[in-house]
């Protein structure tokens, strides 16, 4: 499984993955998870996605500490603490496939509802802070993305659609949404490590990625400066859609 081929692969998936989590905030994982599905078991590529988005969400967390909203993501990451168990439960006796269908049409509901919104409704928003909403429902949504990120990775859409609707754009909300991807990596790290799911050849092949890593945070934040705020704004909608899409094909295939 240490091939020269699969290594090369999967780094080549790491540094497009990352330049567009450390870009955008988000999509590591929604990019990563599909595309190492080819060259990968499943539930080995969700475990090495995992152990390398952990990565990726430590350093854009401690890079932009100072725009974290601790409100969100003491709300969010309570739900994502009671989910990640739950999702470590799915990952071990559900088929991987069935839920890489489910997150993709979630994926793309999220997304166009997202767009849809956005012209019905006014969102206020400062960057003092974010129209908060019920702490059910964020609690909700943290559960919701605990579940998905322990079971196949990719537990980012419930969280940017919950910030995105609260009115979170740029580095607040990349802040925000790293801190709280750190959260469910802390949890779930152990959760995965004491199931047996996580092997030595997933963190031989994790470490092989760290240089890709390294170079596609650099060349995410060069293109993170670049973007306009209406920019990113439609750069999140479309990555929701077309990860979605993504994901949906591999499922289906």
């Amino acid at each position: 499984m240490l091939s020269f081929g699969v290594v090369a692969a999967l780094s080549a998936i790491v540094l497009a993955a990352t330049v567009v989590q450390r870009a955008v905030g988000f999509g590591f994982a929604l990019f990563a998870v599909p595309l190492t599905t080819f060259v990968l078991p499943t539930k080995s590529a969700v475990v090495v996605v995992f152990l390398i988005g952990s990565i990726t969400s430590v350093w854009v967390a401690l890079r932009l500490w100072s725009w974290i909203d601790w409100r969100s993501t003491r709300r969010l990451g309570a739900g994502v603490v009671v989910g990640a168990p739950v999702g470590v439960v799915v990952l071990a006796v559900t088929s991987a496939g069935t839920l890489r269908l489910l997150v993709g049409f979630a994926t793309c509901a999220a997304a166009v509802w997202i767009l849809v919104s956005s012209h019905l409704f006014s969102t206020e928003a400062t960057s003092s802070g974010a129209i908060g909403p019920g702490r059910t429902s964020t609690f909700a949504i943290g559960m919701a993305s605990g579940i998905i990120n322990t079971s196949l990775a990719t537990g980012g859409p419930p969280l940017v659609y919950e910030l995105r609707r609260t009115g979170f754009s740029d580095d607040r909300f990349r802040a925000t949404l790293s801190a709280i991807f750190v959260v469910s990596n802390v949890i779930g790290l152990p959760l995965l490590a004491t199931s047996g799911l996580i092997t030595g050849i997933d963190v031989a092949l994790a470490a092989t990625t760290l240089l890709a890593c390294v170079v596609g945070i650099a060349i995410g934040g060069w293109v993170g400066t670049k973007m306009e705020p209406s920019h990113f704004v439609w750069s999140v909608d479309l990555l929701l859609l077309a990860t979605g899409a993504l994901t949906i094909v591999k499922a289906l295939s």
